[in-house]
């Protein structure tokens, strides 16, 4: 076998292949073997181990040099708990087509704790490791469409799509390239490339009607970062520009600006009275105004003036409605 024309990574995968299918293997007959130096095998062993590879030396008593064999895969009483506890936050929702694989692999997780007290600790602590996470949405509705997406994305296959906006209130036919899938507050997102609209955006997995058909092969961005994408939404959407704002929050809503972290950009300053000033830099979005109105009298905004003044058009709005006369409406 002849690999010299190989790059590092390509003989890197060669010599755990070789690993794998022969139990124990000395440097000389890998050298040899694989048509490379013995210093090369030797380099390539430190970069396998460095991957996190189990490669395990015992002594040959016959010819006394030294051979190399990969150990199973074993996982600890914490790092077990550590993937159990991972997995239940996608075992929790019902309907995604990767729940029965998931299944099958944490399986394995706990098969593959060793030594025999690792596993006695872990079943003695998995009762005690429990993800209560949100379960608002049950996929099997969307099933086949998720694995044909998954599918898409894999492949990197263009797929026309029906899909209902929230933004427009439209049910319509588009093209898209789909990039990632993402959770946020319970629910299955895909970041795509739309065509209707030349640019990224997010479809809400619920959303989708039906999947037409598949269509040719596309070029992903190789650019994209889906953090960067997302980093100046407030949760899921970008929104129609990106703004500075500035929050005045009184007391005690101030207490919880100081607990919680609600956006990577937040910046706190102290004032008087306990109240607090908040900085932010979000997209403007429907999901900010909603995030921003349901704190009430307890937070202001101060800048920039646009938006102070379309939430208190808003709130006047909702104190008219409350005004009114509920006999009219019933």
């Amino acid at each position: 076998m002849v690999i010299c024309h190989m790059n590092k990574t390509e003989r890197i995968i060669k010599v755990i292949l070789t690993l794998a299918q022969d139990p124990a293997t000395s440097v000389p007959e890998l050298a040899e073997q694989l048509q490379i130096s013995e210093r090369s095998v030797y380099r390539y062993l430190n970069v396998i181990k460095q991957l996190g590879y189990n490669l395990k030396k015992v002594q040959d008593e016959e010819s006394g040099l030294r051979k190399h064999y990969l150990a199973p895969l074993t996982f600890t009483a914490s790092e077990a708990l550590a993937i159990i506890a991972a997995g239940q936050s996608l075992s929790s929702q019902d309907g995604l087509p990767i729940n029965d694989d998931l299944k099958r692999a944490l399986d394995k997780v706990k098969a593959a704790i060793c030594p025999i007290e690792e596993k006695r600790a872990f079943y003695r602590l998995e009762p005690r490791f429990t993800y209560l996470g949100e379960k608002n949405r049950d996929y099997t509705p969307w099933r086949s469409l998720i694995q044909k997406l998954r599918e898409c994305i894999y492949q990197c296959r263009s797929v026309s799509v029906v899909y209902n906006s929230f933004s427009s209130g439209e049910v319509t036919e588009r093209l898209i390239d789909p990039y990632d899938f993402y959770w946020n507050k319970g629910n299955l997102y895909l970041a795509a490339y739309c065509h209707k609209h030349n640019e990224i955006r997010s479809f809400r997995i619920d959303r989708f009607e039906s999947v037409k058909g598949v269509g040719g092969h596309f070029q992903r961005n190789h650019e994209f970062d889906l953090n960067d994408y997302l980093s100046s939404s407030w949760r899921v959407y970008r929104g129609s520009r990106e703004m500075a704002v500035k929050l005045l929050v009184y007391p005690p809503a101030s207490r919880l600006f100081r607990e919680t972290r609600y956006h990577e950009t937040q910046k706190l300053e102290e004032l008087e009275n306990g109240k607090i000033l908040c900085t932010l830099t979000v997209s403007d979005s429907p999901e900010f105004r909603a995030w921003l109105l349901g704190w009430g009298s307890r937070v202001e905004v101060v800048e920039p003036e646009e938006l102070r003044a379309g939430i208190k058009e808003e709130l006047v709005k909702s104190v008219e409605r409350y005004k009114s006369n509920l006999e009219k409406i019933f």
